[in-house]
């Protein structure tokens, strides 16, 4: 497939869609604590477990999902067939989430949540690995790749601000749980419809009865860690997450304790996602004059110099968090675009090695980094939380206060520095002596 320039339909297609999955991910990701431990008046440390379980299994199941798109074959394709079969399941487990029964309490209510959390993040994955697999299929020039994937990337943090617009309702309401319930219900059935563009628009390019997908899930995997650039570039993915994990999910909790001004959680995620957004194209631009290594690398420490700051921020300071959190959006625009960028190179690498085209087996590494460095986060969240003597609704205590932002600011902006030292080794280079498989024989 020689290399040729990605029409707009075509990034249209693929990128625009996205801000519907990421709406439902991080209304979830960022409210459901606050929520059961606010409204449905759940013990914090035991919401916290039970999400880091879901988030666990959701990396898990992720490699799973990922070899097998990329050793499916069938009419629709290789991705298509689990995108469209998600799109249910991803508005059921989204629903339940939201939608407990009034009468559950105590056990039975955590089972409820339990399920809808795992059938969520499931659904969430069959959709988003393959869409992020059939990103580094439609094209094989670098820079077009990179293209696409700043268009998912705009898209999906447009879905950041909608889900604290969303969120910022639920907040303002008079009866909250059943305000989050009528907003999920209508969500589920847009975001599926918006979903299915994608899968129906698209077609995936023709790779003829060639060896595609790899020989199954433990040779993938093998594949994978044998690839040097792959380990460092997931070890950065899961710094990182680890660090900024808890972000979002603790904004909630700082613009009404920290700031004590719960109304304008709205306005910090806005100035944040629109920074975010304006700033992708510019990171795509400077990329490809100066290198996607160095860029990365400066952008991960300008977030880092960005969440120190705002670990000193006080009550009423809105004008100082807001600036800062501009400073890190525009520093963040950066790394969702070039790390996937980056492991559609690596993909290739793979393939001259192997002989074999596993792009899902991949994103799943990626992605398994990404949740759990996700679920480190928010499983230590709760405990230290609880740790410091946080009790909902009430002014907290200094030791509560510092636990917030010890969250919501300090282990970003570590986990950027570390970050940003260990991504200074990246090179898509082997080391002399690798050794290069036979391409495996598929059968077509």
């Amino acid at each position: 497939m020689p290399p040729r320039p990605i029409s707009f339909r075509t990034l249209a297609a693929y990128g625009a869609p996205v801000f519907a999955v990421a709406s439902l991910f991080f209304f979830v990701q960022f409210y459901f604590l606050k929520f059961a431990t606010d409204v449905l008046l759940l013990s914090p440390a035991v919401v916290s477990v039970l999400f880091a379980a879901a988030k666990v299994w959701d990396g898990v199941s992720a490699p799973l999902i990922g070899s097998w798109s990329d050793r499916t074959r069938s009419s629709l394709g290789r991705r298509r067939p689990f995108m469209l079969g998600a799109l249910p399941l991803l508005a059921l487990g989204f629903w339940m989430i939201w939608s407990a029964p009034q009468a559950l309490s105590g056990t039975l209510l955590m089972v409820w949540i339990g399920v809808a959390l795992f059938v969520f993040f499931s659904a969430f994955d069959l959709y988003t690995l393959p869409h992020m697999a059939l990103g580094a299929e439609l094209s094989t020039d670098s820079h077009q790749r990179a293209r696409l994937f700043a268009a998912r990337q705009m898209s999906f943090t447009v879905g950041i601000l909608l889900a604290f617009a969303g969120i910022q309702i639920a907040m303002n309401a008079a009866q909250p749980r059943a305000v989050a319930a009528d907003l999920a219900g209508s969500a589920a059935m847009v975001a599926a419809v918006v979903l299915a563009v994608t899968p129906i628009a698209l077609r995936e390019p023709a790779r003829g009865s060639g060896p595609i997908g790899g020989r199954g899930l433990v040779a993938g995997i093998r594949d994978v860690l044998a690839t040097r650039p792959a380990r460092r570039l997931i070890a950065v993915q899961l710094i990182e997450a680890a660090g900024v994990g808890a972000v979002g999910t603790m904004a909630p909790y700082a613009s009404q304790y920290v700031l004590r001004r719960p109304e304008v959680v709205g306005l910090l995620s806005g100035g944040y996602v629109i920074s975010s957004v304006l700033a992708i194209p510019f990171w795509v631009w400077i990329s490809k004059r100066f290198g996607r290594r160095e860029t990365w690398i400066a952008a991960m420490l300008l977030a880092a110099a960005a969440f120190g700051g705002i670990f000193f921020v006080r009550a009423g300071e809105v004008a100082r968090l807001v600036t800062l959190l501009v400073v890190a959006g525009i520093a963040m625009g950066c790394g969702g675009v070039l790390a996937s960028a980056i492991l559609a190179d690596v993909i290739d690498l793979d393939e001259r090695r192997t002989g074999e085209r596993k792009e899902a087996i991949y994103s799943a590494a990626m992605t398994l980094a990404l949740k759990l460095g996700t679920a480190l986060a928010l499983g230590v969240s709760g405990p230290v939380m609880a740790a410091a003597g946080f009790v909902p609704n009430v002014e907290q205590s200094e030791a509560s206060l510092l636990g917030i932002r010890i969250l919501f600011a300090g282990m970003p902006c570590m986990g950027f520095l570390v970050g940003a030292w260990l991504f200074r080794g990246f090179s898509l280079s082997e080391p002399a002596g690798a050794v290069q498989r036979e391409p495996a024989l598929n059968a077509p």
